[in-house]
């Protein structure tokens, strides 16, 4: 299977399955061996046209005659972005590698078709423009290639200028980043040996252990197979040091999947410590313990079980530290997940809103008195941030907001503040979108 076809399968299985993009590419290349440049071919194209695909959309439906077949449609977006973003590829060979798909799939009917619209497409003058679109929330949504109601949600919550600014940040294609094991080397000690197996690298600007990827393949180094980092993005990391442990404390991580926040918290707590790890899926707590052994973290309990069902497990006031980094909608990994453009819906948000509330009600009888725990999201949404969290301290008395979590933050988010919680924009620093905030169980 060549790189096109193959891009073209994984993007069918996203769109009509709904399957994650990431999962689609492994399963992929699993089952499909390519040169490494054709793997890196294949993903750019599938992330760059899920990136996009509104205004891909947007702009063939011009030359769309009448009813054009969803895996057609798919097809013809993906070979659009090649024309359009890729410099390095020839339209012609886009064209030529559109049409054979074509023509295995549906037979020369559609295989004329598909070539007589991209022919039209790349002899057109210019594209069709969204400045056509009088309404601003429609030619947003259309140009940024996301869904009307959330450009409107941004807006409403965080104003034009910064909803434009998340739109423009969520388009770019998101950085790697590591925490590195400090229990076995030095951020400065890593970066030298990532250096020497072909891995550029440069410091993180928001915590002391994170390295950002440049360039290289990091995932193949003998850095990772040893156990020196952890792929975790820098926003991630955030909430580990805003619960900052003391060494020997007895922690819980009541959604610890996939388990980079608890092998975090795990090196805090040191030797003497424990660290209590729980989510809902055999596999996941499995892939904590895979990592757990390849890190060298000896010290975390982990076992399935749901954050609502915790009587099963402990008594009350049995925690010194918890952490709930609390399910949610997602909105601020959409550079990683960009097929949640297409995907997501008002309805899930409302879904997660009340589940979040549920987890923090029923955590909340674990905490010891004077206590802390830390509500963390990674989504852009304020029913999902501020306002859970100023509805949970209404109902409960016994909490209180932690106005010191600032001083343990990097002195770089002080502007990221506001009423003693962070929200952090992945226009700010190019990191995912993340909310924090901290709560002191009253004595």
């Amino acid at each position: 299977m060549d790189a096109r076809r193959m891009a073209f399968e994984v993007l069918l299985n996203v769109k009509t399955d709904e399957a994650y993009s990431n999962n689609a590419l492994a399963k992929a290349f699993a089952n499909h061996e390519l040169p490494i440049n054709d793997k890196a071919l294949v993903t750019e194209i599938v992330y760059g046209t899920l990136t996009h695909y509104e205004l891909l959309i947007y702009q063939l439906r011009p030359y769309f005659q009448g009813r054009v077949k969803e895996w057609v449609q798919i097809l013809l977006a993906m070979t659009l972005y090649q024309i359009v973003y890729l410099e390095k590829i020839p339209s012609y060979a886009a064209v030529n590698g559109a049409v054979g798909i074509a023509k295995a799939r549906g037979g020369g009917f559609n295989a004329k078709a598909v070539n007589a619209i991209l022919r039209k497409v790349t002899s057109a003058d210019e594209l069709r423009r969204v400045d056509e679109i009088k309404q601003n929330h429609q030619r947003l949504a259309i140009e940024y290639s996301h869904p009307e109601w959330l450009v409107c949600l941004w807006i409403s919550q965080f104003g034009q200028h910064c909803a434009v600014e998340i739109l423009k940040s969520n388009n770019e294609r998101a950085k790697m980043s590591l925490r590195t094991n400090v229990s076995r080397m030095s951020r400065e000690a890593l970066m030298n040996r990532l250096a020497q197996e072909g891995v550029t690298c440069i410091k993180g600007k928001l915590c002391p252990t994170a390295i950002l990827i440049t360039a290289g393949s990091v995932l193949t180094t003998k850095s990772f197979k040893d156990g020196l980092f952890y792929v975790q993005d820098e926003a991630s990391q955030l909430p580990a040091m805003a619960l900052a442990p003391m060494k020997g404390s007895r922690v819980l991580d009541v959604c610890a999947a996939p388990g980079g926040k608890t092998f975090h918290l795990a090196e805090m707590v040191g030797e003497l410590g424990v660290v209590e790890a729980h989510d809902i899926y055999d596999h996941k707590i499995a892939r904590i313990k895979e990592n757990a052994l390849r890190l060298g973290v000896n010290n975390v309990k982990a076992s399935v079980c749901s954050a609502l069902e915790l009587d099963k497990l402990y008594e009350p006031m049995s925690f010194d530290y918890i952490l709930v980094d609390a399910p949610c909608s997602g909105l601020g990994i959409m550079r990683r997940h960009p097929e949640a453009k297409l995907t997501k819906n008002p309805e899930d948000l409302d879904e997660v809103t009340q589940l979040q509330k549920d987890i923090l009600v029923n955590v909340s009888k674990f905490l010891k008195p004077g206590g802390r725990l830390v509500y963390s999201t990674c989504t852009l949404n304020q029913k999902e941030n501020q306002r859970q969290i100023e509805a949970f301290l209404n109902e409960h008395e016994d909490f209180m907001l932690d106005h010191e979590l600032e001083s343990r933050m990097p002195a770089i988010l002080k502007d990221n503040f506001k009423q003693g919680m962070l929200q952090l924009f992945p226009q700010d620093f190019l990191t995912d979108g993340f909310f924090i905030a901290s709560m002191i169980k009253k004595k």
